[in-house]
């Protein structure tokens, strides 16, 4: 089934792009895997800003969505992140 034969509302369609950047972002799916998939693409992430941006973006919606757990995912995902840059450049850690 396409999104086109669902005919989403703006609500949904929004909703539907931010789950698709949460995927991608904790590693669920591919960008390919989503583009793979019967229904069109729909990404919001503009592939210019930083993880950090997106997650921060991730998390002011997901808390309007009540989808505590992601914000929480995305946080852990953050910090260890944020980990591993420090053992790998620890000259560079600001």
């Amino acid at each position: 089934m396409k999104i086109d034969d669902l005919e989403l509302d703006d609500y949904e369609l929004v909703d539907l792009a931010m789950n698709n950047a949460y995927d991608v972002l904790i590693g669920d799916k591919s960008i390919d895997e989503i583009c793979d998939s019967d229904a069109e693409m729909i990404f919001l992430p503009d592939p210019e800003i930083s993880d950090e941006i997106l997650s921060e973006d991730l998390i002011e919606y997901f808390i309007t969505t009540e989808e505590y757990e992601k914000c929480a995912k995305i946080k852990d995902l953050m910090k260890f992140r944020k980990i591993l840059n420090k053992i790998i450049n620890p000259k560079n850690v600001k």
